[in-house]
């Protein structure tokens, strides 16, 4: 057989090699080197981090470049080789975790701008091999479902606008000496995620004494997702079926950025009722639908459809609130309910876990979760639209983006989530910290508490479901504050 061959000096020819593994595996298509044994029985799992990375990197491309911060693998080329996993469920492929792009580099990035920055030397041209997920099974045996490069530049133009803006947010911060403060909530597609083996381990920033995370740029996982669907089925729409994009226009956006350009678009409906709205905007939805209000917001921003494509993409969660007569709130915010006991447990959990993608060789390498909950709300924003009730008529009155703030979430989730840990693994679920334990986060139940509303514990039977809960003064408070 003639040895497979390609030029490390060309993008179109470093693409075309890859593409040879699309539909096949890395054992199945003969690379550069041979495999060796020991990576022949290797299997996905938490042991094998950057395993796959390992195996098309230096035995099918034939390549040791090394981790440099700002040097793609490729060097001559431009090139940066990146591999992920997707899994498949009924909307199709979606990609299993965020896309790690390199280290941000703390004392650097303060001095660069975003089209001379190591990020951009680094990931202008990438390299994407995408292998289908099966548990347990060998990962010289992955699928190879996609391989492509992808040139920042050939992007839709909205998508590099939120891109550049996300960097910018993220070099923002850091200049003002808070790094310690970024959170993956802070910005839309890319983000500043936590990296390294411990959470708990801090490194120096500039322009601060207070020590930061150890932190990698990172495309989010929402927003791969419509990366690999765009090139899966490159015929197809932009979106999905069931999303509308909110920004059609790029230079809608322009320099005051992605969410301004959305509380733009509610100025006008702000302070009208509920049938001012309709009439202005000649639409009736269902009233009595469960999502009325909801509906209603999209509208407004001109999305018709169920969902918003630049929110599926960034992780951001459309919330509407209702304040009474009263001035409050009847309902405090609920989040995804927990597992008592067993795999992907509360039990299972570690705070100072860190979150890391799958090809990341520096990450973890055991089986430590991050807390649901944590992760939950350091990847969450929300746009919250509020309504009041006033003489019986329901108003407009406020559009916000929120995030919850980190310190907020180390000094009141935090101590939350760790005591409801030791109850349920003392089975002192009568201590379990209800709305009076810090008047920010408590733990109440999700559920009827019969039949699939119950799930087992491991020292009180079959319980109720619970889920942790963000206090409704609390939110109240913070839109209140937030401009």
């Amino acid at each position: 057989m003639t040895q497979p061959s390609y030029s490390d000096t060309s993008p179109t020819s470093i693409e075309s090699f890859g593409r040879r593994l699309v539909g096949s595996t890395v054992r199945k298509t003969k690379g550069l080197k041979e495999i060796p044994s020991e990576y022949s029985s290797e299997s996905e799992g938490a042991h094998t981090k950057g395993t796959f990375g390992k195996l098309v990197e230096s035995f099918y491309y034939g390549i040791d470049p090394g981790n440099q911060p700002c040097s793609p693998d490729f060097k001559d080329a431009g090139v940066e080789l990146k591999t992920h996993s997707l899994t498949r469920g009924r909307s199709g492929f979606s990609a299993k975790e965020r896309l790690s792009l390199g280290d941000i580099q703390y004392n650097e990035i303060v001095s660069e701008t975003f089209e001379t920055s190591c990020f951009m030397r680094k990931n202008r041209l990438l390299m994407l091999i995408s292998r289908r997920h099966t548990e347990n099974d060998l990962l010289v045996d992955a699928k190879i479902e996609l391989a492509n490069l992808i040139d920042f530049n050939r992007l839709p133009k909205s998508d590099q606008q939120i891109i550049k803006e996300d960097w910018n947010l993220i070099a923002h911060k850091v200049r003002n000496g808070q790094a310690h403060l970024l959170s993956g909530s802070d910005t839309r597609y890319l983000e500043a995620a936590t990296k390294g083996r411990d959470g708990s381990v801090r490194v120096p920033q500039p322009h601060s004494e207070e020590p930061a995370r150890r932190r990698a740029f990172a495309f989010k996982a929402g927003y791969l997702t419509s990366l690999v669907r765009r090139y899966l089925n490159p015929d197809a729409q932009h979106t999905e079926i069931d999303q509308q994009e909110v920004i059609s226009d790029p230079t809608e956006i322009g320099d005051r950025g992605f969410e301004k350009a959305v509380i733009e678009r509610f100025h006008p409906f702000l302070n009208l009722t509920i049938d001012e709205i309709e009439d202005r905007l000649t639409v009736s939805p269902n009233r009595e639908a469960k999502g009325y209000r909801a509906t209603l917001v999209r509208l407004i921003m001109g999305v018709s459809a169920r969902k918003v494509a630049e929110f599926e993409r960034a992780g951001i969660e459309l919330k509407t609130i209702l304040i009474h007569e009263n001035g409050l709130s009847r309902e405090h915010m609920s989040f995804p309910t927990f597992r008592y006991m067993g795999d992907r447990s509360i039990l299972t959990e570690d705070w100072d876990a860190i979150d890391s993608d799958e090809e990341d060789e520096d990450g973890t390498g055991d089986n430590r979760a991050i807390p649901l909950i944590k992760r939950t709300l350091e990847d969450r924003r929300f746009l919250f639209a509020v309504f009041e009730k006033d003489s019986g008529r329901e108003r407009l009155t406020k559009v916000v983006f929120w995030s919850m703030p980190v310190v907020d979430i180390e000094r009141h989730v935090r101590p939350v989530w760790k005591q409801a840990q030791d109850c349920i693994r003392s089975g002192n679920l009568a201590e379990l910290p209800g709305a009076r334990f810090n008047h920010v986060c408590h733990v109440r139940t999700h559920g009827r508490g019969r039949g699939l509303d119950t799930l087992p514990t491991p020292h009180n039977g079959q319980q109720t479901r619970r889920s942790f809960w963000l206090d409704k003064h609390y939110i109240q408070a913070q839109i209140a504050t937030t401009q």
